[in-house]
């Protein structure tokens, strides 16, 4: 089995991102010199993904401006417009309806604004769990810690049972947004709905779930993350950290920010020992501090 078509989720509204989420969509935000919808393309297509799949809605225009300016070398990038947007199951159906898809085939998700590496094989389990005909999904959980304010999921012999609110008591392992889903025999749905509603419905049909236990997940999913991990990948050591590779492995400068966001940060020798400080990032004209 292999992943035939990957779908990058980035039609949010960006209203986390503060006052230049409202001018600048957050997936072709910098992360040094590469936009993070640039990095996301270049992760699929890592894992051998010829098809790619991007979902749009709010400020559609300026990805696909973006778009157009990068390397799409060696896969095909198809642009699904969403109004009025579909929500994650519905996005799902959207793209497997497509007359080249049909419901056929094996779909990597990924959100837009959150990165997870892992070793590699652990994809070819995910594959080779999904080869049983009562599967669905492999998802990919994470370890957090019990005072993180995410969903926990309840696994029972690698199978996912139960998702809740977190208790607190305990770290527990949560859905990263990364997954496999099995597209064959997927029951259509039209307009907007729910991923786990239908796509992965858990109670009815078999749903893996993956918890690497070495991981990095990079979150820049609000403006003080964005600026936080921007921090935090200033003060660490290439060989110590797999998303810094990942990253100069496709060209990354890491001394450089793309000039459609001038990213002024303060006290990079605090960032070395762990500590936030402020900057100050601007696009267009609209300034916001960080």
């Amino acid at each position: 089995m292999q992943l035939d078509y990957a779908l990058i989720l980035s039609a949010g509204l960006g209203t986390r991102m503060g006052e230049l989420g409202k001018v600048l969509p957050k997936v072709i935000w910098p992360i040094f010199s590469k936009s993070v919808l640039e990095l996301q393309i270049d992760y699929c297509r890592d894992l051998g993904i010829k098809n790619i799949y991007i979902n749009v809605h709010f400020l559609a225009e300026e990805i696909k401006k973006h778009l157009a300016t990068i390397s799409h070398e060696n896969v095909k990038i198809t642009i699904l417009q969403e109004n009025p947007l579909l929500d994650s199951g519905g996005a799902i159906h959207n793209l497997a309806v497509q007359n080249e898809v049909n419901y056929k085939g094996n779909l990597l998700l990924v959100n837009g604004d959150q990165f997870l590496l892992f070793q590699k094989d652990l994809f070819n389990q995910a594959l080779q769990l999904l080869a049983t005909p009562e599967a669905r999904a492999a998802l990919f959980g994470i370890q957090v810690d019990k005072n993180a304010s995410y969903n926990e999921t309840k696994i029972e012999n690698g199978i996912l049972v139960d998702i809740q609110k977190n208790s607190g008591f305990n770290d527990y392992v949560t859905y990263s947004g990364l997954g496999i889903v099995k597209l064959d025999g997927l029951a259509p749905v039209a307009g907007a709905s729910k991923f786990f509603q239908t796509v992965v419905n858990y109670k009815s049909e078999k749903t893996y779930m993956i918890t690497p236990e070495l991981f990095e997940y990079w979150d820049f999913g609000t403006a003080e993350l964005y600026s936080k991990n921007i921090f935090k990948m200033a003060g660490q050591k290439k060989e110590t950290n797999l998303f810094k590779n990942f990253l100069t492995s496709h060209s990354v400068d890491l001394n450089q920010y793309n000039n459609f966001l001038d990213l002024t940060l303060h006290s990079i020798d605090l960032a070395q020992k762990g500590v936030f400080h402020s900057g100050m990032i601007s696009y267009n004209g609209v300034e916001q501090k960080i």
